[in-house]
């Protein structure tokens, strides 16, 4: 005999969710013209740089009498390392939009070293024009990813672009992720202070024993972070389709997740072969201008595509668990009527 549950209709599956996403997109092109442009402008455009930052700092510890034996050793290393971020990295790479899912491949890490077709360069000279850059360019990305994040969500939906619901979506799309990365950011620096005071106290308590005991913990922190992280994976989609705020976002996501550890693990892990694999192919073709011209295209449209396919699947599995929980309670309240 069915339970209840059985009879329910289930819900999409890993592969299905990327059909319907690629599916969903081939249908709204158009979706894929924000990205585009963004990385134009990008490739293009001016740069912001802070290779004059890195080089004051790097002359600064030079300066220095003597440095200490320990960070000696590997100065050399992280002098070059940070040298060669500092001299590519572009600040304006920002505005692709922290956690809103934004596909840019000139905003990634690896593409930073891809030469800009322009050669004007913005320098920043000083750390407060840095942050200031940084305070600016990030709620304006997010704002810019928030904005293409609703159009996905109201095309998904079938309702009316640029009308009154729209906007208002959009701009609580763009406060609850500010507050999210607010939060993700207090923390990161509220779990290093504990880690830092851990590890203090362990290795002037225990000696080599606590390095041991610390390191235990240090592996079992990771694992909690990026078991967190998944489980936090569809927030941002729950503030954009849902219209909930950051509390209720976090929680649906987790409890998704929760339920759907596997298939949502199954998901992560296609995206991430996806995304991954293909960035190599566009680095391997950005030696020639149309490589790199194909590359943000097709980053473009692979990345709403996935998108798409994780909103799908958000959506599918929370309306799964929802319906489920009302065949549930009906379920138990005709019980009790009958027991009665």
């Amino acid at each position: 005999m069915q339970t209840v549950i059985e009879t329910e209709e289930k819900p999409l599956g890993v592969i299905e969710s990327l059909h319907q996403g690629f599916t969903f997109l081939n249908r709204h092109l158009w979706l894929i013209l924000l990205p585009i442009f963004l990385d134009a402008f990008l490739w293009l455009g001016p740069r912001l740089s802070i290779s004059s930052l890195i080089d004051n700092l790097f002359e600064t510890l030079l300066a220095q009498p003597q440095l200490p034996a320990e960070f000696s050793l590997n100065f050399e290393a992280a002098m070059e390392s940070m040298k060669s971020l500092g001299t590519e990295y572009n600040l304006f790479s920002l505005l692709a939009g922290v956690l809103t899912g934004f596909p840019s491949l000139f905003a990634r890490l690896d593409f930073q070293s891809v030469a800009t077709q322009s050669e004007k360069v913005i320098s920043v000279t000083s750390w407060q024009s840095m942050l200031l850059w940084i305070a600016i360019l990030i709620p304006l990305g997010i704002l810019i990813g928030g904005f293409w994040l609703t159009l996905m969500v109201f095309a998904m939906r079938h309702e009316r672009l640029m009308g009154r619901a729209f906007f208002s979506r959009w701009g609580w799309v763009w406060l609850n992720v500010n507050l999210y990365l607010l939060g993700l950011i207090a923390a990161l620096i509220f779990a290093s202070l504990v880690m830092g005071v851990i590890a203090t106290l362990l290795i002037m308590g225990l000696g080599n024993a606590g390095v041991m005991l610390f390191s235990i913990l240090w592996i079992l922190f990771i694992g909690f972070s990026i078991w967190l992280s998944i489980g936090l994976f569809f927030v941002v989609i729950a503030i954009a389709l849902d219209g909930v705020n950051l509390a209720q976002a976090v929680w649906r996501s987790l409890n998704v997740v929760g339920r759907n550890a596997v298939s949502t693990l199954g998901l992560l892990i296609l995206t991430l072969l996806i995304t991954e694999g293909f960035s190599r192919i566009w680095l391997q073709l950005s030696g020639q201008t149309w490589g790199l011209a194909l590359g943000v295209v097709g980053n473009a449209y692979l990345g709403a595509a996935l998108l798409a396919s994780a909103i799908l699947f958000y959506q599918s599995r929370y309306q799964h668990w929802q319906k489920s929980w009302a065949l549930v309670m009906m379920n138990q309240h005709s019980d009790q009527n009958d027991k009665s």
